[in-house]
């Protein structure tokens, strides 16, 4: 590539008309010129594709598409069959990046002779404080490194085979800037299972196919938590074809797995960590049944394929330190106690969602720092 390859950042947009016209000012301010904005409205009820299109007026790099409504994975492929750059982004629809982010990556994939370019990311606070959310080193992987150093660690997330203690690696897909060659080459593009795992798709693609990928120190994405989002909404539905769609996400990683000749004893792994997942997940699902739930009801999620299989599996891979539903609720389910875990990962989720709303780790950080002034 040169130094000023054409850039295309792709950006789903539903219902988005509180936020859309900051991040698109913010991301036009970037440093880096040679730049298209696809905007795709994915069917928004509200004024967000009018709002686009006046959008488009001020600048010639902005691209306005409207589609029914399919969700963000399948507006991200949209935006693939249409951009028009060397290299592709990602940005959600209320999020920011530093001036410097695309320079700077774009500049490394140009040195490095990279096929992708991965760096970190902010959690940006309602109190407009940030937290890491995950974090990388200044290095160049070639095809048997990114497999050890960070496909594994992807997706091992939470538990303890196969970390990679010096990079925080999550599934999201706004810290990375791909190869446009690359996606098409490798038919590379997003799928939706269950919610919202399109990004790990992808990510899990881009780490199987990509034989350079360069990673940057600096954090340069600042993803706004947002309870509106489609990700919020989506956590918060019932399904009761869970079970199913479970199944073919499954079934689709290990395949892509296994013809890329990941070994047969971390496929099986993978298998009892998934599992643990879909697991979790199952019990969130039942959560989302908004009445009271006997002891019966909760008790016959022991049929669940997933719950059956970790108290029956041979392969058996510990939890991370510092993950706690992974370690105490996946220990409950191992060992039968399926009430318990159920009511507990309740607990668990109600704790979190105070400490989130309510702010409280902001407000115990800024009492500490008064006191130790």
């Amino acid at each position: 590539m040169t130094t000023n390859s054409k850039l295309s950042i792709i950006i789903p947009v539903y219902n988005g008309e509180r936020h859309i016209a900051h991040t698109v000012r913010n991301l036009l301010q970037s440093s880096y010129q040679n730049l298209e904005l696809l905007l795709i409205d994915d069917g928004s009820t509200d004024e967000s594709l009018a709002l686009c299109q006046k959008l488009a007026e001020t600048d010639p790099r902005i691209r306005v598409y409207h589609k029914e409504n399919g969700g963000i994975g399948d507006a991200r492929n949209f935006g693939l069959e249409h951009a028009s750059g060397d290299y592709i982004g990602f940005c959600d629809q209320d999020d920011e990046i530093s001036d410097e982010m695309y320079q700077k990556m774009m500049t490394r994939i140009a040195v490095d002779g990279s096929q992708a370019a991965v760096c970190g990311s902010y959690r940006q606070k309602k109190n407009g404080g940030k937290v890491i959310y995950e974090q990388y080193t200044d290095y160049v992987f070639d095809t048997p490194l990114i497999t050890e150093k960070l496909l594994l660690p992807m997706l091992f997330r939470g538990f303890a085979a196969h970390s990679n203690d010096e990079v925080s690696i999550c599934m999201s897909i706004w810290k990375c800037i791909i190869s446009k060659q690359l996606i098409d080459d490798n038919k590379m593009k997003f799928h939706t299972f269950v919610t919202h795992e399109d990004d790990f798709i992808m990510l899990l693609q881009l780490f199987l196919y990509a034989e350079k990928i360069s990673t940057l120190s600096d954090i340069l994405y600042y993803w706004n938590t947002n309870s509106e989002s489609e990700t919020y909404r989506s956590a918060a539905k019932y399904r009761p074809d869970l079970e199913s769609k479970q199944r073919l996400l499954l079934s689709f990683v290990s395949k892509q797995l296994a013809d890329n000749n990941i070994p047969h004893t971390v496929l099986n792994e993978y298998l009892y960590v998934q599992q643990c997942r879909n697991a979790l997940q199952q019990l969130d699902n039942l959560a989302a049944l908004r009445r009271r739930k006997t002891v019966r009801e909760i008790r016959e999620l022991r049929t669940c394929e997933s719950i059956s299989h970790i108290q029956s599996s041979a392969t058996v891979v510990a939890p991370h330190k510092g993950f706690v539903r992974n370690t105490v609720i996946i220990w409950l389910l191992r060992r039968k106690h399926i009430v318990s875990a159920y009511f507990l990962n309740q607990l668990i989720n109600v704790i979190r969602f105070f400490v989130e709303k309510y702010q409280i780790t902001e407000k115990l950080e800024r009492r500490m720092k008064r006191r130790n002034k």
